[in-house]
């Protein structure tokens, strides 16, 4: 009995050594981080560190929720970013109806810029910043990060089930209330909320993933996307990830997740 209880003691802690293992790096969590506020009102994100030392590449996570809401938190990828080694700043922007784009393409570029001015305090490399978003999410991370003007310049982007074209919906009362006005008056300023118009030669890889059920945002969206880039000589990468919608492609699609990370982290390389 004693010499079996020994075998099951050792296979415990063996067991244990290896789901740390696969758990990945430990991090730190400071929750409310404040990047920006206007009209009183502070605008803020979580910040995840991870226990490694050295400069790390960092990641800013921008949730869903179709401009409206914030029922896509994010908390998941950015906890899998954490692990892998990145330092994550999961943010929060101005809402539409209240406020109309682009208030909330502003305030991703202001956290972007945030993050790259605070890079030494939280130990990141500013050459190595890369963005990831959800829905309306992805729509705003690459709006902010296709056509930078000015630092930081990503070193990729995530985007997951992406509205990429706005016009494709003329009656949608979610851009409507990010917009403020219907496409039949503002034809212009749907086509300039669109990042498929916002593709340089000069923009960063993307990975784009996408439910093959979603009738939300249909997977057409994500081919719309994928040309564009194509067509400036962008590097794309898409996956459809089989048999799951909208809602459950953000809930359950580890394996697109998991793609994801592997994607920003083969760009975030560091170069000697």
């Amino acid at each position: 009995m004693k010499f079996l209880i020994i075998i099951l003691a050792i296979f415990f802690v063996v067991a244990c050594a290896g789901i740390k293992a696969r758990s990945g790096e430990a991090y730190s969590l400071i929750q409310n981080v404040v990047y920006k506020t206007i009209d009183s009102q502070p605008l803020a994100g979580d910040m995840y560190s991870p226990e490694s030392t050295g400069l790390r590449p960092a990641v800013v996570v921008v949730h869903g929720g179709g401009w409206t809401n914030r029922s896509g938190d994010m908390a998941g990828i950015s906890k899998r970013l954490a692990k892998g080694g990145f330092v994550v700043f999961n943010i929060t922007y101005r809402l539409a109806p209240q406020d109309r784009h682009p208030a909330q393409v502003e305030d991703v570029s202001a956290a972007l810029e945030w993050l790259y001015t605070n890079a030494e305090k939280y130990q990141i490399d500013p050459k190595r910043i890369s963005g990831w978003g959800y829905s309306a999410g992805a729509h705003l991370i690459l709006l902010a990060g296709l056509d930078r003007q000015r630092p930081p310049y990503l070193n990729s982007i995530v985007a997951g089930g992406t509205p990429a074209d706005l016009t494709a919906w003329p009656n949608s009362p979610l851009v409507l209330k990010l917009i403020g006005k219907p496409l039949v008056d503002a034809r212009a300023e749907w086509q300039e909320a669109s990042p498929v118009n916002h593709v340089t030669r000069q923009s960063p890889p993307v990975f784009l993933y996408h439910g093959q059920w979603d009738a939300l945002v249909e997977p057409e969206q994500m081919a719309m996307m994928k040309a564009a880039l194509d067509a400036k000589g962008v590097l794309a990468t898409t996956y459809t990830v089989k048999f799951l919608g909208h809602i459950a492609t953000y809930a359950l699609a580890s394996e697109a997740e998991q793609r994801g990370v592997q994607f920003i982290s083969e760009q975030s390389k560091e170069e000697f």
